[in-house]
C-alpha cells in the first residue's frame, strides 16, 4: 500500500514518503506514529513540568491540548514544532491556534466588545455556554463546514438516486443516511443544528423525488404521509454529555 502511489488528474504518481491520502492504512499508521511522536511525549515528559493542570486529546491527526496556565500553553506551542520536526512531520500552522477558553472568557470578551472565542474539533464547534442555572458549560454544535458538506453529499446522492431507485427504496435509504448523521451529531445542546439538517434534507428529498418523472410524484401532504409511514427520524439526542444527567441515570 505504501508503494502503490497516488492518482492525480487521472495520472498515477509514485509515492516516495508517507502514506497515500485516503488509504485504509493511513489512520492506523498515523495513530501508531503519533502515539510515540506526541502522546507519550506529552504525558510522560511535557506534562510533568506544567505549572497547572494540562490535558491532551487526540483523534487520528487532530489533537487538542488544554492548559490552565497561559505560560504552559505558550511553551507547548513553541516546543511543538521542534518535536514534530524530529519525526519528519510538519505542523499545520493555519489550523493551530492558542485561544482563551473557560468560565470567565465569555464575560471578559463581552466587556471588550468581542465575541467569546470558539474552536472546531472533530466536526463540532465548541463554545462557552451556560446551564439553565447560569453556571458555565462547554456546549457543542455541528460546525458550519460539516453541516454544509453533509447536505451537499445528501443532495448529490438524491440527484443520482432518483435515476435508478424506486420511490420506496429511495425513502428508506434516505432515512438510513439521516440516522447515520444523527448517530454522530445528535448530542447534548446540538438539537438546533440537527433539526436544521433534517429540515433541509427533507426538502432536498422532496425536490428530487418529484423529478423522477415529468408528473409530480408527491404533494407535500402525500410526502409527509410517506415519511410517517417509514418512520422519518427526529432530532432526538443520541448521546447525553451532561455529567449530572448521566449520574442520575445510574
Amino acid at each position: 500500500m505504501l508503494k502503490a502511489g497516488i492518482m492525480e488528474d487521472g495520472l498515477v504518481k509514485a509515492s516516495e514518503e508517507g502514506t497515500p491520502q485516503g488509504s485504509i492504512l493511513s489512520p492506523l499508521l498515523s495513530n501508531i506514529y503519533l502515539h510515540y511522536a506526541l502522546d507519550l511525549w506529552f504525558e510522560n515528559r511535557f506534562k510533568k513540568y506544567c505549572k497547572e493542570g494540562a490535558y491532551y486529546f487526540r483523534f487520528a491527526d487532530d489533537f487538542l491540548a488544554c492548559f490552565q496556565d497561559k505560560r504552559d500553553a505558550e511553551d507547548f506551542y513553541n516546543r511543538l514544532g521542534d518535536r514534530l520536526e524530529g519525526f519528519n512531520l510538519e505542523l499545520a500552522e493555519e489550523k493551530t491556534h492558542i485561544i482563551e477558553f473557560g468560565r470567565f472568557v465569555r464575560e471578559d470578551a463581552r466587556k471588550r466588545g468581542q465575541k467569546p472565542p470558539e474552536f472546531t474539533f472533530l466536526g463540532f464547534t465548541h463554545y462557552c455556554g451556560k446551564t439553565k442555572n447560569g453556571y458555565f458549560k462547554v456546549k457543542r454544535r455541528t460546525s458550519r463546514k460539516k453541516l454544509g458538506q453533509g447536505l451537499r453529499k445528501f443532495s448529490e446522492w438524491a440527484r443520482r438516486g432518483r435515476c435508478y431507485l424506486k420511490k420506496g427504496e429511495m425513502l428508506r435509504r434516505a432515512k438510513t443516511k439521516i440516522v447515520g448523521h444523527l448517530s454522530y451529531y445528535a448530542i447534548t445542546d446540538n438539537s438546533k443544528r440537527c433539526n436544521s439538517f433534517i429540515y433541509h434534507a427533507t426538502g432536498i428529498l422532496f425536490k428530487w423525488l418529484n423529478r423522477k418523472s415529468q408528473r409530480t410524484t408527491y404533494t407535500w401532504e402525500g410526502f409527509r404521509d410517506a415519511l410517517k409511514w417509514i418512520g422519518w427520524p427526529s432530532a432526538k439526542i443520541r448521546k447525553n454529555l451532561s455529567p449530572f444527567r448521566r449520574a442520575e441515570a445510574l
